[in-house]
């Protein structure tokens, strides 16, 4: 396969990894502690380069990427960290590093 093609298609030197991210707000939801902590997750999660797609309530469940590239071991584990400091968070799980783009089922 061509290198153009490769990078189109996310594949060989241009895969992109990411992982899954669970774990549970156990504070008020409709507080104003719960709009701050909002916030900080979002600053946190930008200064690290990375974005995230998902969501829910109580329960919240995301596949954290990078814009462009990899998510590294490192900042897998900066997420990780952050949330386990918060008071609020419960049950943080994270799957390891894998294909953004391959492999869902």
């Amino acid at each position: 396969m061509k290198k153009r093609l490769r990078k189109k298609l996310h594949k060989s030197e241009f895969r992109e990894l990411g992982f899954e991210l669970d774990y549970d707000y156990t504070g008020d939801l409709e507080g104003e502690l719960f709009d701050q902590f909002w916030g900080d997750w979002i600053g946190m999660i930008e200064s690290l380069g990375l974005e995230c797609g998902g969501g829910g309530a109580g329960h919240q469940s995301y596949f954290i990427i990078k814009y462009r590239g990899s998510v590294s071991v490192e900042q897998r584990q900066a997420v990780i960290d952050w949330l386990g400091k918060h008071p609020d968070i419960a049950n943080v799980t994270a799957g390891q590093l894998r294909d953004a783009w391959y492999g869902w089922e």
